[in-house]
């Protein structure tokens, strides 16, 4: 399975507006290398991320990234 590499665009809320695909790497290394290579780089905003996401195909990939996740439970020792 590929590794996909993704630009993630936040809203002013803070959730993802949208999931563009940069590339896709069939080695870990290389994907971990190119995601760090772009967020060095100047240009990226404050308000948007580089992701690495493992998965089947890039619709799969990108459904698993947009999908709204529910926020940990946290314990009472953990606040």
């Amino acid at each position: 399975m590929p590794y996909f590499v993704f630009f993630l665009n936040k809203g002013t809320n803070g959730a993802i507006r949208d999931a563009e695909l940069l590339d896709q790497f069939d080695d870990y290394k290389q994907a971990k290398q190119f995601a760090r290579d772009k967020r060095a780089q100047d240009d990226v905003k404050q308000a948007s991320e580089i992701k690495i996401m493992f998965a089947d195909e890039v619709d799969h990939a990108e459904h698993r990234l947009l999908e709204n996740r529910d926020a940990p439970i946290l314990r009472e020792w953990e606040k």
